[in-house]
Order: structure tokens, then C-alpha cells, then sequence
């Protein structure tokens, strides 16, 4: 069906005015303990979001493009084997929840039983009341060089000390 130049798509403006809206915020929630290691994993993976730890949770990620919310939590699911990975998507007027686990979809939550039964501090993210960077021991996950971040993440300890020792006394 071709148009002729001025006139009405009615569908095209229904689905503007009352077709999916894009997400207003995609918060993740993760059970990892080391909001820093785990930033370290979302720069070495791509994914870009502030990284908050919250107490016997584990880490609450918050995307920095709400969009990207669900590859986002397929990308980090098969890089924590074997753990769930929650994904709720803030929309306009109700908020959505997935668990993925090894990079496959599973099960959707009811994103208000979660929110009542863990922290506080998640629920102030998920609504926007609390800004990511703001919180106590946030981590910004995604920027920066991602060779650096998989060096970091797969250079122990003990390679530092090798490195120390075969340089010699002069540090040669």
C-alpha cells in the first residue's frame, strides 16, 4: 500500500502512541559477591553498567542503556555458569522480571514478591530513587580497555611474584 505525501498512517501512528515503549531503567541482579570483579567481568564482556554490591544479595548491575537489559543478562548468565541472573526491566507504568541461567531464559518472576523480600537498597535503584554511582561500594563496569580487564582478571597473584623474582635483585 503506497502513500501519497501528507497523508494519515494510522497504524503507524497507533503503534507510536500505544505500542511497546522502550524500558525507563533494566537492573540486574547477580549472586556475586565482588562488585569490583565483577565489573571487571562486565568490561571484559561489553556490558555497560554500575555494579552494586548489597548485602546477602549478592550485586544489583544497572545498565546504562535500559534497552540492552536482556542481552545483557544472556551475555553475563553464560559467563557466571551454573548461577541465575535476574533481569527486571522498568517500563513506563510496570516493571517485568526473566531469571537467565547459562545463557537461556528461563522462568519469569513476579518482580514485586522480589522486591519485597530482598533489600531495600534494590528496590531504591530498580524505582530510580537511588542513582547507581551514588551507592556505597558501586563499581562502574564497561568502560575502559577490555584486553586490560582480561588481564586483570586472569593475571594472578602468582604471576605477579614470578614476575618479581625473575627480574632479579636490580629488578632486571
Amino acid at each position: 500500500m503506497s502513500e501519497e505525501p501528507g497523508e494519515f498512517d494510522f497504524d503507524a501512528e497507533f503503534e507510536k502512541a500505544f505500542g511497546p515503549k522502550p524500558p525507563v531503567r533494566s537492573v540486574l541482579v547477580a549472586p556475586v559477591l565482588d562488585a569490583r570483579k565483577l565489573a571487571e567481568v562486565c568490561t571484559a564482556a561489553g556490558v555497560s553498567a554500575t555494579v552494586v554490591p548489597v548485602k546477602g544479595l549478592g550485586c544489583v548491575l544497572v545498565t546504562a542503556d535500559p534497552s540492552s537489559g536482556e542481552a545483557d543478562a544472556l551475555t553475563l548468565s553464560r559467563l557466571l555458569r551454573g548461577a541465575e541472573v535476574v533481569l527486571l526491566t522498568v517500563g513506563e507504568e510496570s516493571i517485568e522480571g526473566q531469571t537467565w541461567v547459562g545463557g537461556e531464559r528461563g522462568a519469569d518472576p513476579k518482580p514485586g514478591l522480589l522486591l519485597s523480600v530482598w533489600p531495600d537498597v534494590v528496590q531504591q535503584l530498580v524505582l530510580g530513587r537511588l542513582d547507581p554511582s551514588e551507592a556505597a561500594g558501586a563499581a562502574a563496569g564497561g568502560q575502559g580497555s577490555r584486553f586490560g580487564a582480561f588481564r586483570k582478571l586472569f593475571r594472578g597473584k602468582d604471576t605477579d611474584a614470578e614476575d618479581d623474582r625473575s627480574r632479579g635483585p636490580d629488578g632486571e
